[in-house]
């Protein structure tokens, strides 16, 4: 006999007919509203009773501006029913018990919970979060400013990705009381990401409907899976924001190890890592999203132009011009023209999804034919300048796409670097496969300023190896034995990756 599973819309409103997406997406979430309710938090946990209580107390005492709901889950804490009990006292009357009897991952709970979800918004807390004040408030206005905005995290304590902010405290009273001071809204903080380590995350219902539930691919077991998310969540058409003007405390040393064995740890990290590149037919959720350089930002000021241009080329996914507009937002409330060039198919769509201009995959030789000559404000080349064919010609073809007093910014590969030196001294497993052309700094520096433009070299990057301490004293004794004057000198050139340059058009140059 068929069984008849009945239900019932009572209270909700028809979805209005809508002319894109994000708005029919919307209009359906509205329809579905209970009552003033704004936002769902969802708190999971497993076995840290005393952890549980400080975040719990953390939510209730510091989301007074906010009407939500509250979704408990006990995933499968084998405690005796402590947790249970703990959930059961929480004073709270809107709130909801999950009760998963055994723990077979974090994913697992979010199969059952899909209808308890109520309001615009979705925040998700682990039990080692404490939360502070206007936490959630804040970020619901980072995601009413707008409709695209679908994914909203805070910075933090103990967290990787540059979402770290650190601050001194001997109580949780003083780190509340500092927490207070820090969490005003401040749209100049608010910074768009390629990915997200998530904790304390807040999504936009719509957002979730069209990234799909559940919210983690469960094929990730554990690690990565928060990047999974944020790309899924930026390839629906929507952006992920990191919260600059929100503080939360992640109760939890993962440097340390904390509850993982390391050899576990290392293991988990690496098969998330390989699972990420499979989905995504050879993207790396570290080199190719982690490759921005810091101190370019401090040469980024703002134009006297309403809307800045910013071109990356080669910049892989697009951190590096992604960055240049959030240090723009800064300067300027406008927000940024950017456009990008590159010569691999895999990174298109993941530019496209933080571009507003034009994208274009094509061949180094065709670059300028792609966009409108002197009309960017920044350029940001993010492949070495001599590991192209043709270095100058590149570099002649985007300073014809540069506004007079625009930017370059190009980093310049140490050709005999120590990785060539090991290699040329015969110790094997030293190589560098990729082509890289021979370019002294002097000779690069030339050639700039012949065409008549300003440059400056704004640091280096050393190379960063493997080497135990046996090894390090006998490649500086081999280094002295050869003679050289100033060997330390030598030796400081060959740990050089890579040199930084800005370059800058001066208004003579056509």
């Amino acid at each position: 006999m068929s069984k008849i599973i009945k239900v019932s819309l009572d209270g909700w409103l028809a979805p209005e007919e809508s002319e894109n997406l994000y708005d029919g997406r919307k209009h359906v979430v509205a329809g579905m509203r209970n009552g003033n309710i704004e936002a769902t938090i969802i708190v999971l946990a497993f076995n840290r009773l005393e952890k549980t209580r400080e975040c719990i107390r953390s939510i209730l005492e510091y989301t007074q501006d906010v009407k939500y709901k509250l979704l408990l889950i006990d995933n499968g804490s084998n405690d005796e029913g402590e947790t249970l009990r703990f959930f059961q006292d929480v004073p709270y009357e809107d709130k909801v018990i999950f009760h998963i009897d055994r723990n077979y991952g974090a994913n697992t709970p979010f199969k059952f919970i899909y209808e308890q979800i109520t309001g615009r918004y979705l925040a998700i807390v682990a039990n080692d979060i404490i939360v502070t004040s206007r936490w959630l408030s804040n970020m619901i206005k980072i995601a009413e400013s707008d409709d695209k905005i679908g994914m909203v995290n805070p910075m933090s304590s103990n967290v990787s990705n540059f979402q770290e902010r650190r601050l001194q405290f001997q109580s949780y009273e003083e780190m509340q009381k500092i927490a207070e001071k820090m969490n005003i809204s401040d749209r100049t903080a608010w910074h768009e990401r390629l990915r997200l380590v998530t904790l304390g995350t807040m999504y936009t219902c719509e957002c979730l409907y069209a990234i799909g539930w559940p919210i983690g691919d469960v094929g990730f077991f554990h690690d990565f899976v928060d990047d999974d998310i944020t790309f899924r969540v930026r390839r629906s058409g929507y952006k992920a924001i990191l919260a600059g003007d929100t503080w939360i405390h992640h109760n939890h040393d993962f440097r340390a190890g904390e509850n993982k064995a390391p050899g576990e740890y290392e293991h988990s990290i690496n098969i998330g890592r390989k699972n990420f590149k499979d989905k995504y037919f050879g993207i790396d959720a570290w080199e190719d999203v982690n490759n921005y350089i810091p101190m370019v930002l401090p040469f980024i000021t703002g134009t006297s132009n309403q809307y800045d241009r910013i071109l990356g080329i080669d910049v892989k996914c697009g951190t590096p011009i992604l960055e240049i507009k959030n240090k723009l937002r800064e300067f300027s409330s406008s927000v940024p023209l950017m456009s990008a060039f590159t010569q691999e198919s895999k990174y298109e769509i993941d530019l496209k999804s933080i571009c507003n201009g034009t994208v274009a995959c094509d061949r180094e030789e065709f670059l300028k034919g792609y966009f409108t000559p002197q009309s960017f404000d920044y350029i940001y080349i993010g492949r070495h300048i001599n590991r192209y064919h043709e270095p100058l010609n590149v570099l002649l073809d985007a300073l014809s796409l540069l506004k007079a007093g625009g930017k370059i910014f190009v980093t310049l590969k140490n050709a005999f670097d120590i990785v060539s030196f090991l290699r040329i001294i015969g110790v094997p497993g030293f190589f560098d496969a990729e082509y890289c052309l021979n370019y002294p700094c002097e000779v690069f520096e030339n050639a700039i300023k012949g065409i008549g433009c300003e440059i400056q070299c704004i640091g280096s990057y050393k190379k960063s190896l493997e080497l135990d301490g046996q090894s390090q004293l006998w490649l500086h004794q081999t280094i002295k034995s050869m003679s050289f004057k100033d060997y330390y000198q030598v030796e400081e050139q060959l740990m050089i990756d890579y040199w930084v340059y800005e370059i800058k058009k001066l208004k003579a140059l056509l």
